[in-house]
Formats: C-alpha cells, sequence, structure tokens
C-alpha cells in the first residue's frame, strides 16, 4: 500500500494526465524538440501511432475509452500496435537495425505507460454503485460489472496483453480484490506529477535470449525543488514471445 499512499500524494498535485500517455502537460522536456517520442515511432512507419485516451471519474464509478490510430498492416510500417496494445513486427524483429528496435521499445514503452496508469489509478473496467470497504484505510472498492472479470485471474490476463508474464505485478492484487463472487476495484482519480515532462528510451542495454533490454530517460522541469531541469535513467525491457509479439517486461511508470 506504500505506493498506493505516494500516488494518492500525486493526485493531490494536479488533475493532470501523464505525459508518456500522450497527453503532454507542464515544460517542455530537456531534450531537443526533434526528437520528440511520439515522432520516433512515426520515423519508422511513416505513419500516425498516437493513442488518445479520455477517463471520466465520479464518486463511484470510472469509465475509461480509448481510441488508438494505428498503422496500416497492409502498409509499409515496419512494426505496429496489435489490438492489445502489445508491439508486433512485420519481419523477424531480430533482423532490424538498432535504431528501429529503439523506436519499436519507444512504441511499447509509451502503451505500457498506458496500461499501467489505467489499471493502478484508474480502472480500464465498467463498475456500478456496490461497493466493500476493506484495507488499512477502509477504501471503498467498487464492483465490475464487466461481464469478462469474474476473478482477479482474469484482470491479471487483461493486464499481461501488454506486460510479459515474466514480470508479475504484485500491485494487481492491492487495487483489485475478490470478494463475495465478484472483483472490485479501488478506483483512483487521474492525476499525475506535474513536474513530469516526458520520456525517450535512449539506447540498447542489453539483450538476452528473447528479452532486450533499454535506457530510458524520464524528464523532469524541477521547478518542484527550485532548480533547473533533470534527468532519471531506468531500465525498460521488451520481452519477445514465440509468436514474435513484444510485451513490457522490465518498467517503472514514470510520476
Amino acid at each position: 500500500m506504500k505506493r498506493i499512499a505516494i500516488i494518492l500524494a500525486a493526485l493531490a498535485l494536479a488533475a493532470a494526465s501523464v505525459s508518456c500517455m500522450g497527453e503532454k502537460t507542464g515544460k517542455a522536456p530537456s531534450k531537443p524538440d526533434s526528437e520528440n517520442t511520439t515522432a520516433a515511432a512515426e520515423e519508422v512507419t511513416g505513419t500516425d501511432v498516437t493513442t488518445s485516451a479520455k477517463t471520466t471519474t465520479t464518486a463511484k464509478t470510472t469509465t475509461t475509452s480509448s481510441t488508438t490510430t494505428q498503422p496500416d498492416p497492409l502498409g509499409g510500417g515496419v512494426f505496429e500496435y496489435n489490438p492489445d496494445g502489445a508491439v508486433v513486427f512485420k519481419e523477424d524483429s531480430s533482423k532490424a537495425e538498432d535504431r528501429v528496435l529503439i523506436q519499436a521499445a519507444q512504441a511499447l514503452f509509451e502503451s505500457a505507460c498506458r496500461t499501467q496508469w489505467n489499471f493502478i489509478v484508474g480502472c480500464p473496467f465498467k463498475t456500478d454503485d456496490s461497493y466493500i470497504e476493506t484495507g488499512d484505510f477502509n477504501w471503498r472498492y467498487y464492483h465490475i460489472s464487466d461481464s469478462s472479470i469474474k476473478t482477479l485471474a482474469d484482470v491479471e490476463k487483461a493486464y499481461h496483453k501488454v506486460f510479459s508474464e515474466r514480470y508479475p505485478n504484485k500491485e494487481l492484487s492491492e487495487i483489485f480484490v475478490e470478494s463475495d463472487g465478484g472483483v472490485y476495484a479501488y478506483c483512483g482519480s487521474k492525476g499525475t506529477d506535474i513536474y513530469y515532462t516526458g520520456s525517450k528510451v535512449t539506447g540498447i542495454k542489453s539483450r538476452s535470449g528473447d528479452e532486450i533490454v533499454f535506457n530510458v530517460e524520464n524528464y523532469y522541469d524541477g521547478s518542484d525543488y527550485g532548480e533547473g531541469p533533470n534527468t532519471q535513467t531506468e531500465e525498460f525491457s521488451a520481452v519477445i514471445g514465440s509468436d514474435g509479439v513484444w510485451k513490457a517486461g522490465k518498467f517503472e511508470l514514470p510520476y
């Protein structure tokens, strides 16, 4: 619950969407404009790879809808999003140049941001007015009315459409709970660290079997400490399935 408390503190700062979700807020990141993260994917595919998300939160329900513009699967794109938000190559990705792999990782990182935020802070499923109070602070968890979600395992299955099962997320069992034959969700509000300005996958750190580890830089404007812009470097990995689908592995949500 420690991380939930941190997220709740962030919610009090702003009601803006995190920029790695495609909705940029705050000041420009401390990097050249020509290296815009969305443009990185467009450079490879020659088409638009963007996702817009709209979330409406009430006192009792959270409903999230999203629209994804994907490259034409019959076009000349090197990679694209599949319907779940994972990344797929038209040909064997092992034959792709490093710059292409980095751009594909950028697209996957942005999808991972959107997915993680929807599951951990918001709720990607329909809910109703029924709720239970549980947890250390008797927080309200609202009943998921989505017919496809009957157990916590169903939640995890939906989450792992973008994230590799090699890296289970223990937070899901804190955000979603089973009770009375159904699943309940702690539906948080949208908010973010207003000092975070964006992220960029900058290079390949290592390769091992079916996993590629990348360096990703998270940019902050530094105004919260009265200082200049600063950068934090994290690891992000893509796990490549036997079907060639790229899913997120090592990942830390920037906020």
